[in-house]
This record gives C-alpha cells, structure tokens and sequence, in this order.
C-alpha cells in the first residue's frame, strides 16, 4: 500500500491527506521463477505466484497461482490456489480454487479442485474429485 499526502492550502490551516491502495511495482510483480536450465529436487514452499520452466521434482505447497510453463516438467504432490499447466505435470493436485489444463498441457495423477477447465488437445490421465478443495 502506497501512502501519499498533500497538504491542502486554505484558511482554514487543516490538513487533508490522500490515500492510494495502488499496488506498488514490487507487490504487482512478486512471483518466482524457476527457468527451463533449473533442475530442483526438493519441496517448495511460496506465499507467492510461481512459474516453472525447469525440473521441479518434490511437493509444492503455494498460496496463489503455480503455472507450469510450456518447458516445464513437474513432478510433484501440488497444493495451491490455482494450478495452470501448459507444460508437463505427475501427481496429486489440491487446488482450493481452479486447474487448468491448457491445450498443450499433460497431466497424469488425482486432482481435487473446485473448478477444472481441460482446453481442446490437453491430456488428463488420472482421477477427478470435484469437491470443495477448500475446506
């Protein structure tokens, strides 16, 4: 939260203050990245959105959006808001709000989510649980 001030200039000699809720450059642009040279075995833990372009082996635990790009190769219990796989994707996904699949994305395994959307040409092998993931 960004918090500017002016003062107002009148008789009066009160002060007004204007309050901005913009989202700062930081806050707009907090996500991680693991690029398609990156090869990480181990568990992931983010308060943030993540992307993944590399080789992610290990479970993801994120609050927010976990996007498996178009070179991304994951193979992983996931849990997270929302799960967009463009890329490659094995194991159990528990989404509190959505996955997709996207039209070049592949996924093998059980997923739990309130919401699925599967695009034209994606590949879903495994288990749906359409419930409420969330709670």
């Amino acid at each position: 939260m960004v918090f500017k001030s002016s003062k107002k200039e009148d008789k009066k000699s009160e002060d007004t203050y204007i309050v901005s809720t913009e989202k700062t450059v930081e806050e707009e642009t907090s996500r991680s990245f693991i690029g398609k040279t990156m090869n990480i075995e181990a568990d992931i833990t983010s308060d943030e959105d993540v992307t993944v372009e590399g080789k992610v082996t290990g479970n993801i635990s994120i609050s927010k959006t976990l996007t498996i790009g178009k070179n991304g190769s994951v193979k992983a219990d996931i849990n997270a808001s929302v799960v967009r796989i463009i890329g490659e994707a094995r194991g159990n996904i528990t989404a509190s709000k959505k996955v997709e699949i996207l039209s070049q994305g592949r996924f093998t395994g059980n997923i739990q989510s309130q919401k699925l959307v599967i695009a034209d040409g994606a590949i879903l092998n495994g288990t749906i649980n359409q419930s409420d993931a969330g709670s």
